[in-house]
């Protein structure tokens, strides 16, 4: 029995031998937004909505401008004429509203095809640089992080070099 707790107190005495001895973090936002990767990305999400884009706010911008004349001019109107405009106001914002739902959806859906592809390429970059400069543990959360093992340069400069082969 002593001989067991021996051997636990010993274990207790050495933890550094159980935890990782080189940590690393990483911060995934920044390789998304920097690396060559992360801006073909974003750019082509952004030029495959682009013209719906500008076709939604063109639309959101009539729809201002007959509100605001609507306000303007209500009293020179008559009343039923008022009527008529403002229920025309509100299919077209409830139509609008329709339209940028289901944007936002498609967009959000694309988003998220791309950036899973993305995570890829850079979960494989940053696998490389922890295998390449011996790292034990990389992490990607954390509340706090000292500048000392934040390796997002090392792993930024690996992205670029694939992204020039």
């Amino acid at each position: 029995m002593m001989r067991y707790l021996y051997v636990i107190l010993l274990l207790l005495a050495m933890p550094g031998y159980a935890l990782a001895e080189k940590i690393g973090y990483v911060e995934v936002r920044r390789l998304i937004d920097e690396s060559p990767q992360g801006i073909v990305e974003v750019k082509k999400l952004e030029d495959a909505f682009a013209e719906r884009n500008r076709e939604l706010k063109g639309r959101v911008d009539l729809f201002e401008s007959r509100r605001q004349e609507l306000e303007k001019n209500a009293v020179l109107m008559a009343e039923e004429e008022v009527a008529r405009v403002s229920e025309e106001l509100q299919e077209m914002q409830r139509i609008i509203r329709r339209d940028q739902r289901d944007y936002n959806e498609e967009y959000n859906d694309s988003r998220n095809r791309s950036l899973a592809g993305l995570q890829k390429i850079i979960s494989d970059a940053v696998i490389h640089v922890a295998r390449r400069d011996d790292f034990d543990l990389i992490v990607q959360q954390a509340v706090f992080v000292s500048n000392r093992i934040d390796i997002t340069e090392e792993v930024l400069k690996e992205l670029v070099r694939r992204a020039e082969q």
